[in-house]
């Protein structure tokens, strides 16, 4: 028998921060790179970010590529960004006064801070800000905002705060057809 009320069914699925955008306090880290048997499309090293219920959203990192479509100058700009997002990982958990080495690709310098990430992230938390994508690009799913997204959990000003192009409730689709309009269509086929 199948009891389809039954919360068994549920799946006790844990959602990252209730399902609410926004900021999320004491988040604990964590940092994994591609394995060989790993997806040739999946990303060069994934960041979990664990809330205080257990709960987990993650965030994929691809070492940068040119875009033929994109001027030379758009993907310099690009490249920049991927390096100072990972930057500002490594900057929520390293110590204010830390010095980074230099290097002359992007490939390196993203290697060289997820080395730092991974070696301290273990017991330390973060601050961390959720979005349902922006106003332009909203998403069905939360995820981590593209700058700003992190700081350390001792911050006392924060910068985690609301914008205008956050999207902070879920998309919900449309309602169904009602019964009335369902059976008045020519392509009904229940």
């Amino acid at each position: 028998m199948f009891n389809l009320n039954d919360k068994s069914f549920d799946g006790g699925v844990a959602i990252f921060n209730g399902g609410n955008a926004g900021k999320v306090n004491n988040v604990q880290l964590t940092v994994e790179r591609k394995k060989s048997t790993d997806p040739d499309s999946g990303p060069d090293y994934k960041v979990f970010y664990k809330d205080e219920t257990g709960a987990v959203v993650n965030q994929g990192f691809y070492y940068h590529k040119n875009n033929d479509m994109n001027s030379e100058q758009k993907n310099k700009d690009n490249e920049g960004y991927l390096v100072g997002r990972v930057l500002s990982i490594a900057k929520a958990l390293l110590p204010k006064d830390f010095v980074f080495e230099q290097f002359n690709t992007s490939k390196e310098a993203i290697d060289y801070l997820f080395k730092l990430i991974n070696s301290n992230c273990e017991n330390k938390m973060v601050n961390v800000f959720v979005t349902y994508g922006t106003t332009m690009k909203p998403s069905q799913y939360l995820g981590l905002r593209y700058f700003n997204f992190i700081e350390p959990v001792d911050t006392t000003t924060s910068r985690l705060v609301k914008t205008n192009t956050d999207q902070m409730e879920r998309i919900v689709p449309d309602a169904p057809k009602t019964e009335e309009s369902a059976t008045t269509g020519e392509d009904n086929l229940w």
